[in-house]
């Protein structure tokens, strides 16, 4: 009775219509049976059982299961996981490396954009960074960085790319990239821990007591009352105390930036209002402009409505909305919230640009410089490289700048500046290398000064400046003055001689430029032929023989580079023809069949043009360059130790002797 009672509080039906119900239950019952064999052929089911195999430590059937699925879903999500797992047995469980970092790149390969790729540029990464490989790590981490802003794997990846620069003792970037670390995320709370490394980075590895100083009185101020940053801003504080330096009152993170931009914006918006006439209603930008994601992490909006919410910050009948952004992302700027400032940049260029508004080029610069800020340098050079195709006062506009900050003694923002362009404008790369050595002299960097100099140099040739600049840095800061000489020559216009050709042919092979390359080659064996006309010594005819050969099979080289393969050989074939038993005939050969990748050819003509030559050092230093970049280094200490015991005053191939051994002594001339 009491079933039944129970009954009488739900609702009834027919006989007939439960037998139906059961009917269909049962039916449902037999289909689910039936089906759950198949189950385990979907997709998900394969994934789930290969990770079942994982799991009971069944590597080698686990990776045949997942192998399945990549080959039987190509393209698919599940393809992309299952590829991704097969990596991580590999590195992780199977100590197969070489083999993991295979399925982690075909991921890349397969979806570039997708989280599963993200994923696998950290694994990359953190694998390289225990190998101790820190290059290798930073171009993983650096690539999500850049390219994965809207992930949170994006902030890891961008703490580890800071921390493998620190331990790769590259310093200066380390510092930068905490910096960037913290203007991309300065609500998180590991900002606060970002400055603190940065901080103790600048005092401890750059000894710059200055910056490090700066950069905790702004974590003081920035992170004294955000919550979770009490550690860090306690040890900010004890360093300021050890410095005797200012402890600066920590910000209202409620009453800072926008409080103060709000009421600059209204005054500019009294000051401007028409008088006597009713202002406009606010209009908020064009609805209808499709804006992309800028990767700053926070849109233009939101921005806007932190900064003014609802009450009209917007465009009026004294300028567009876009007009306003800019005007607010300039206070953003100058206030180094760079994260803020670049989404209002991104948006207000995009609204600008869909209303064939003109754009003050600066700002293209500005938009850039906060990528850069963020840790986005890629991005950065996308903007710059984009503005620059659109309107050519940008590249000027950005070198002006560059002049500005050197003027008021900021030499590093300056070369920062500088670099930002090179590259956009050929004609104008010469010049802008130039700039940069000017800055790297202030510094007191002669090294550096000397490769931009280079640089300029294969650019334009003919940049007097460059060159006379790069005699002075040779002669006075690096003692080089026998090198000097052959440029200070060529400032002079005395560079009519093979020495001067080459050394211009050599440094603008060095650095890509193969068409002035090609032309300073054949010039210098022109040079050679003209001087052995009127020769009548046979000791200097001999020598003039061997630059015009070798001048000659350099203008192949520099010819072969400019993907002409077919007319390198004939430069080589009529050398050959006219030189039939010249010694560097068969290290001619040996360097086109290097370029064309034909290493076992390369490696026999290197070692005939040495036995017909023991003497001559080209081939020698050809030969140990090859093994140097196979990693052999035994191999090429031998063979140069082996000609120095008969050629001991070879200065060329002592001195590649000492570089490869880590010797930092210069021979001396």
């Amino acid at each position: 009775m009491k079933f039944f009672g129970r009954l009488e509080t739900k609702t009834y039906y027919p006989l007939s219509e439960l037998a139906f119900k059961s009917m269909k239950y049962c039916v449902l019952i037999a289909i689910l049976l039936v089906a759950a064999p198949q189950i385990g052929c979907l997709p998900g089911g394969a994934l789930s059982k290969a990770d079942k195999l994982a799991e009971d430590k069944d590597y080698h059937g686990a990776i045949e299961a997942y192998q399945s699925v990549v080959d039987t879903q190509p393209g698919t999500p599940v393809a992309l996981q299952a590829q991704f797992a097969i990596g991580t047995l590999f590195i992780k469980q199977m100590n197969r490396p070489a083999e993991g970092i295979k399925a982690y790149e075909a991921v890349i390969a397969a979806a570039p954009k997708s989280d599963e790729a993200a994923e696998a540029h950290y694994e990359l990464g953190m694998h390289h960074y225990r190998e101790k490989d820190y290059k290798a790590a930073q171009t993983q981490f650096d690539a999500i960085v850049n390219n994965f802003p809207q992930l949170e794997l994006s902030q890891n990846a961008h703490l580890m790319l800071a921390k493998s620069y620190e331990d790769d003792q590259s310093f200066e970037q380390a510092a930068e990239t905490f910096d960037s670390f913290a203007n991309r995320n300065p609500r998180s709370k590991r900002a606060a821990l970002a400055l603190e490394n940065k901080a103790r980075i600048q005092h401890q590895h750059l000894k710059d007591e200055e910056e490090a100083k700066r950069t905790n009185q702004l974590l003081v101020k920035r992170y004294g009352k955000i919550e979770g940053a009490e550690e860090s801003v306690e040890k900010a504080k004890q360093v300021l105390k050890d410095f005797n330096a200012t402890i600066p009152e920590p910000d209202d993170p409620l009453a800072t930036q926008q409080g103060r931009a709000l009421a600059q914006f209204e005054a500019r918006r009294e000051r401007d209002r028409p008088r006597g006439s009713v202002e406009r209603s606010p209009a908020m930008g064009n609805a209808n402009v499709e804006i992309a994601d800028s990767g700053f992490g926070i849109s233009a909006a939101d921005v806007m409505r932190n900064f003014g919410g609802q009450t009209g910050i917007a465009g009026d009948d004294q300028g567009s909305y876009h007009a306003a952004e800019l005007m607010i992302a300039n206070f953003f700027y100058g206030d180094e919230s760079y994260r803020d400032a670049g989404a209002l940049y991104f948006d207000a260029i995009t609204r600008a640009e869909a209303a064939k508004d003109k754009i003050d080029p600066y700002t293209y610069l500005k938009l850039s410089v906060c990528y850069r800020k963020v840790g986005m340098h890629q991005r950065a050079k996308e903007v710059l490289r984009k503005a620059a195709s659109r309107d050519g006062k940008v590249v000027e506009a950005i070198i002006n700048t560059g002049r500005n900050h050197y003027t008021s003694e900021n030499y590093e923002q300056a070369i920062e500046t500088y670099n930002s362009v090179i590259g956009m404008s050929r004609s104008k790369d010469s010049e802008i290398y130039w700039l940069i050595s000017l800055a790297h002299k202030k510094l007191g960097e002669p090294e550096k000064e000397r490769e931009v100099l280079e640089r300029s140099v294969a650019a334009n040739t003919q940049n007097t400046d460059a060159l006379q600049s790069l005699a002075e840095v040779l002669h006075y800061r690096l003692k080089d003055r026998k090198t000097a000489a052959i440029f200070q020559d060529l400032v002079d216009q005395k560079g009519d001689s093979y020495i001067g050709a080459k050394t211009l042919g050599d440094l603008t092979y060095q650095y890509g430029n193969y068409v002035q390359a090609r032309a300073r080659y054949k010039a210098a064996a022109r040079i050679a032929k003209r001087v052995l006309d009127k020769s009548e010594s046979d000791v200097e005819k001999r020598e003039l023989r061997n630059q015009i050969v070798y001048a000659t099979i350099l203008a192949a080289r520099a010819t072969y580079q400019l993907n002409k393969p077919e007319d390198a050989q004939q430069i080589i074939d009529e050398l050959a023809a006219e030189y039939p038993e010249h010694a560097l005939i068969p290290y001619s050969r040996g360097e086109l069949a290097l370029l064309n990748g034909d290493t076992e050819t390369a490696v026999a003509e290197f070692k005939a043009a040495i036995e017909k030559d023991p003497n001559s050092d080209i081939p020698v230093i050809a030969l140990g360059d090859y093994y140097v970049s196979q990693g052999y280094n035994d191999d090429a200490i031998a063979l140069w130790e082996g000609f120095l015991t008969e050629n001991q005053y070879n200065q060329n191939v002592r001195r590649s002797l000492k570089k490869l051994k880590g010797d930092a002594e210069e021979p001396k001339e």
